[in-house]
């Protein structure tokens, strides 16, 4: 078994849009008319950038994934 390496691109891009999401939480000035829409689409950014993290993680080899990382099959889920 190997160490884990993330995905440097994925990696980045999610930090980059989680980031986002903290600025529009924390420093939004609420009088501005598009602070909603601007926080929806980090929002969106973020749940984007975290499902190409995990396809790029599932794309490894299985001994470059990390430690109890396991595919799903999707069975179960509601």
């Amino acid at each position: 078994m190997s160490v884990y390496y993330p995905p440097i691109q994925e990696h980045e891009d999610l930090i980059r849009a989680a980031l986002r999401v903290i600025e529009g939480t924390h420093y939004g000035r609420p009088e501005d008319p598009h602070a909603d829409a601007e926080q929806q689409y980090g929002q969106e950014q973020l749940a984007l950038a975290a499902r190409a993290l995990v396809e790029a993680v599932n794309a490894k080899p299985a001994d470059e994934q990390p430690v109890g990382w396991g595919r799903t099959t999707g069975e179960g889920v509601a």
